[in-house]
Order: C-alpha cells, then structure tokens, then sequence
C-alpha cells in the first residue's frame, strides 16, 4: 500500500513504496535492500507463526528473496502493497515446500496458526506487571479459534493488510473473510476483557 512515506536509498529519496519497487526492478541494489530490510522481520514471525518451521521458514525465504533478485526484470510494476506481495509469495512456497518435502509432514506444525507474542506489539497491549497474566488469557481466548481463524487475524490486525488480500492469500472470498473475522471476534470477545480485546485488535 503506497503510504507516500519517504525512504532515503542511496542517494535517492524515494517517496512511496512503489517508487522503491520500481528502482528495485531497474536494479537498484539500494532499493532491494531496502525492502528486504522493511519486510524480512514480519516475513519471518508471518512463516514461523505459519508452521512453527525454522529451518523451512529460513530456506523460503532466501529462496524468495533470492528469486525476487534474479527475476526482477520481469515483476509486475504496480504492485500496490509490496508486504501482501512477499507475504502471499512466502505462505505459496511454504505449502509448496512442505508438500515437496516429507521432514516436514508434521500434522502438530501444520494444524495451527500460532501466535507466538514475539512481535513488538506485545509491549503495547501487555503491561509488564501483567504479562504472564494476560499472556495466559490471550493465549487461552486464541485456543478456541481455528488455525483459519488465526490467520485471518493475525493478517488483518498485524500485517495490517486489508481484507481483500486477506482473502486473495488465504484463497478466500472476501464474504467469507469478513465471516471468518466476525466468528473470531465474536469468540474472542467471550474470553477476553474488553480493554485487552482493543488493543490486541487495534491496528
């Protein structure tokens, strides 16, 4: 999504994500740099939540980044929100390489979408006289969501995308993402206090 927020690169100064993507595929190391920079942490806590994988987690994304490199030529040029883009392209190599490859056929690592509270925005939502606390309640209340459900959440709240990616990456029409959210919501409203359910959903 084009924030118009400047980026220095190099000697560029770039003024929104799309610009930088375009210097990326001209060949811009600086640009490539930038957006790996930008987007290798949420890309690795999105894969490790995704199938709990390190070692999986790692080679996809090398591979991704490496293959973004090589066929930047050939990109598309209006990518509007270069996060949905890497993430979508990370979560297809996932199911591809955990298909491809039996060490990996693990139904404990594939049947849940974990959070695993290693992200910053635990610090916004959690005192930290209260965080065994609340990690218990939210830890609990996440429990009863489906893996589909987790998802879900953690793509629209944390990635902050909207919920039309939401769906193109979890191959979903948006009604049912919409659906899928609301049920959570709902459910998640029944196990947790109203203040804490805020803040772990403010985006």
């Amino acid at each position: 999504m084009d924030t118009g927020k400047a980026i220095n690169v190099g000697l560029h100064v770039v003024t929104s994500h799309s610009s930088l993507w375009e210097l990326f595929r001209q060949g811009d190391r600086n640009a490539f740099a930038a957006i790996y920079e930008e987007h290798i942490n949420d890309l690795y806590h999105y894969g490790m939540h995704f199938c709990q994988q390190t070692n999986l987690v790692k080679d996809c994304l090398q591979d991704l980044f490496q293959d973004l490199w090589i066929s930047k030529e050939h990109l598309a040029a209006d990518i509007r929100n270069v996060r949905y883009y890497l993430i979508s392209s990370l979560r297809r190599r996932l199911l591809k390489a955990a298909k491809n490859n039996q060490r990996y056929h693990h139904p404990e690592s594939w049947d849940s979408f974990e959070f695993d509270f290693s992200i910053s925005k635990e610090h916004q939502l959690i005192q930290l006289e209260t965080l065994e606390e609340q990690k218990r309640l939210l830890h609990a209340a996440l429990s009863q969501l489906t893996k589909r459900q987790r998802e879900a959440i953690y793509l629209r709240f944390y990635q902050n995308l909207s919920y039309q990616e939401v769906a193109d990456i979890m191959s979903m029409q948006v009604d049912s993402v919409y659906n899928t959210i609301s049920k959570a919501i709902s459910i998640l409203k029944k196990n947790l206090p109203i203040p804490l359910l805020l803040l772990f959903l403010k985006s």
